[in-house]
């Protein structure tokens, strides 16, 4: 133990006369990750022995020590670890090696929309409805829309945006901006694994009833007359205001071969759209890995990925439609997402 700490002394040292780490590490004989840890430390202000608990000559973790703990995380279950680990004077490892002890796992808490108890009934309602359907009419191809707002930012994902360094000063941030130029595009997949080609509306324009219905007939029609050109389909849109408009739901009973009415989709049902629950996604890890200067590499690298989509991925993904419908009238039009 004495040995380690006079190490970390001498790279404590070797820092402060501004070396660099290959240097260091050359000089000491020790690792790159133990001149991050000490650089951390003094960063930080902490002294460079070792925390009570961090060694197995002395273990912090007895009876009194686990039963402080359990009761600190019962009164406040959202506290870190390294919160804890300050609290309780030991290292982070030994936190963690507790709350492992004790059968405890950290989740990440979800972020999803409230959900009324008169929602709730409208979702089971029209759930049945969509069963049913499903149940009398197996073979008849799917079609799903749905609008989504692209931005130039770069793509985050909270839970599992990481990078592998030696200290934090090598990880590179996500920058986003305040107001960040954007365009959206109206995308349409089908359960045999076919997908349209993105539609963007025009920027600043205001999808009402007038300009969703021009799209529909010069844009979504014709590719349906096209793919299907024996009319073995059904058209699935949300409840949007210019989707559930009279104008709109007559033109698409008189014009499609077959379209489920807004009576039949679920409000607040981000979780049954197999865009939502899938494509979007997918694209958008691939599309905006990085920030896009300007929105003509936005479209271009969305419709890029757009079009590599593999049409198994696609029927897998709608294939989840009917499954996801049966565990939301499972759970009483709540959320089932776990």
């Amino acid at each position: 133990m004495e040995a380690m700490e006079a190490k970390r002394v001498r790279v404590s040292a070797l820092i402060d006369a501004h070396m660099g780490t290959n240097d260091i590490c050359r000089i000491v004989g020790c690792s790159r990750t133990m001149v991050a840890k000490v650089r951390q430390l003094k960063n930080d202000g902490n002294h460079l022995k070792r925390k009570p608990g961090s060694g197995g000559h002395n273990r912090k973790r007895t009876d009194e020590f686990m039963d402080d703990l359990k009761d600190r995380i019962d009164a406040d279950p959202t506290i870190s670890m390294r919160q804890l680990a300050k609290e309780k004077n030991v290292t982070p490892r030994t936190i963690r090696k507790a709350v492992k002890q004790l059968g405890l796992i950290s989740y990440v808490r979800r972020r999803r929309q409230l959900l009324s108890d008169t929602t709730k009934l409208t979702r089971v309602a029209k759930g049945k409805k969509l069963l049913t359907w499903m149940k009398h009419d197996r073979s008849t191809v799917r079609i799903f829309s749905d609008k989504k707002m692209w931005t130039v930012d770069q793509a985050r994902n909270r839970q599992n945006d990481r990078y592998l360094a030696f200290c934090v000063d090598e990880v590179p941030p996500i920058n986003s901006q305040k107001h960040p130029a954007s365009a959206m595009m109206l995308g349409v997949v089908a359960s045999d694994g076919k997908k349209m080609k993105p539609f963007w509306f025009e920027k600043g324009l205001k999808v009402n009833t007038e300009v969703y219905l021009d799209v529909l007939k010069t844009v979504v029609k014709p590719w349906l007359d096209e793919n299907y050109p024996d009319g073995n389909y059904v058209w699935q849109q949300d409840s949007a205001p210019s989707h559930k408009s009279k104008i709109v739901q007559k033109w698409c009973e008189e014009n499609l071969a077959a379209f489920w009415p807004w009576s039949m989709w679920p409000p607040s049902s981000p979780d049954l759209s197999p865009l939502d629950y899938g494509v979007w996604g997918y694209v958008e890890k691939k599309a905006c890995s990085r920030p896009h200067p300007n929105v003509a590499s936005l479209k271009a690298a969305v419709e890029e990925q757009w079009e590599l989509m593999p049409e198994e991925y696609l029927v897998n993904t709608c294939s989840a439609f009917r499954p996801r419908v049966e565990a939301m009238l499972e759970a009483k039009g709540g959320h089932f997402e776990k």
